[in-house]
């Protein structure tokens, strides 16, 4: 009596750090131990088929169900759909159960490569720290562009022969449809490649404004990360009633500007102005505008960078830093590392 069987072409397998795609071969067959029957054999490769079929659409619920609903432990414990509720679990951003169906298939296959190495990308996403993070990126974006190929799969034939018959499911694509099927997914990669690229940048510009944040902090200097850039505020006022500097004032912007000196960064100036009564309460003025021209000359000349590199204006009424009105006689600065 001849053996049925179902090969399932070709699943992706997990997406190494450079973004090349290792495939291996998938086979609802007679497994390594040569026990399973073939009825069991076409139930795993029809239950697989489903699932990925309804992956592939986007309804990644309704892969769980099909595979959840499996009421045969032959088949539910497969180390195929085990694979395939791994990859799902991933897709959906749930690694816990994701980590815990690759154990469950590497207790069947100890050596199994995507098993591994997408327990390998999820050890990586636990980190923590800044350098973690950037890590994070990487991996993370990896280990995305490895599930979502769940949803982006690039199938050979499916041929599901019923022993009885001898008959046969319809032929999987057509060259055409393959081809179609290879430029999404390699245009699908190339957009998680820029998304990396991206998130690479953007951790590296937040590591950096972390550093610089480091670099300017000094007493009544009080510098802030936000996003890419550092915010820096001063503890105290910089300026007396009108435009005129403080000494105290003098000295914070000579020890700012003296810690810009050499760096590549943008600086923005914004003055501020204490509220009065009768002063309009919005719109800015003419001497928080005086206030930020002052505070670049004195930054220019302790940093040896020219005026024309800080950029100044005046800031609203109502964008004050502080409640109180001595402190806002001030400046704020931004600054930016290119």
């Amino acid at each position: 009596m001849p053996t049925s069987k179902v090969a399932d072409g070709t699943r992706p397998g997990a997406m190494e750090s450079g973004g090349a795609e290792s495939g291996r071969t998938v086979s609802a067959g007679v497994d390594s131990g040569g026990t399973a029957s073939a009825t069991a054999s076409l139930r795993v490769g029809l239950l697989v088929s489903r699932a990925r079929a309804a992956a592939r659409s986007g309804d990644l619920d309704g892969a769980l169900r099909l595979l959840h609903d499996a009421d045969d432990p032959g088949v539910a414990d497969h180390p195929d759909v085990l694979d395939l509720l791994a990859r799902v679990h991933a897709q959906r951003g749930d690694l816990a159960r994701a980590a815990e169906y690759w154990r469950r298939v590497q207790e069947q296959r100890p050596e199994d490569p995507a098993a591994s190495a997408g327990l390998a990308r999820i050890d990586q996403l636990g980190g923590r720290g800044p350098r973690a993070a950037l890590a994070r990126h990487r991996a993370g974006t990896a280990l995305a562009a490895a599930v979502c190929a769940v949803a982006a799969i690039t199938a050979g034939t499916v041929a599901l022969t019923d022993a009885a018959g001898g008959r046969s499911e319809p032929p999987g694509p057509t060259r055409a449809e393959s081809a179609e099927q290879r430029a999404r997914q390699l245009d699908a990669e190339r957009r998680a490649e820029q998304a990396q690229e991206r998130d690479l940048e953007a951790a590296r510009r937040a590591e950096a404004a972390v550093d610089l944040a480091g670099a300017l902090r000094a007493p009544g200097v009080e510098p802030v990360v936000d996003g890419a850039s550092v915010e820096v505020a001063f503890a105290d006022g910089l300026f007396s009633e009108g435009a005129e500097l403080t000494r105290t004032g003098a000295d914070r912007l000579a020890v700012l500007g003296g810690r810009l000196a050499g760096r590549d960064v943008r600086v923005e100036i914004r003055g501020h102005t204490a509220t009065v009564p009768g002063a309009p309460t919005s719109g800015g003025s003419v001497l928080s505008l005086w206030r930020a021209l002052i505070a670049a000359r004195e930054l220019s000349a302790a940093s040896g960078r020219p005026l024309t590199a800080f950029t100044t204006e005046s800031a609203d009424q109502r964008d004050a830093p502080y409640p109180s009105p001595a402190k806002n006689r001030t400046v704020t600065v931004t600054i930016t590392p290119e």
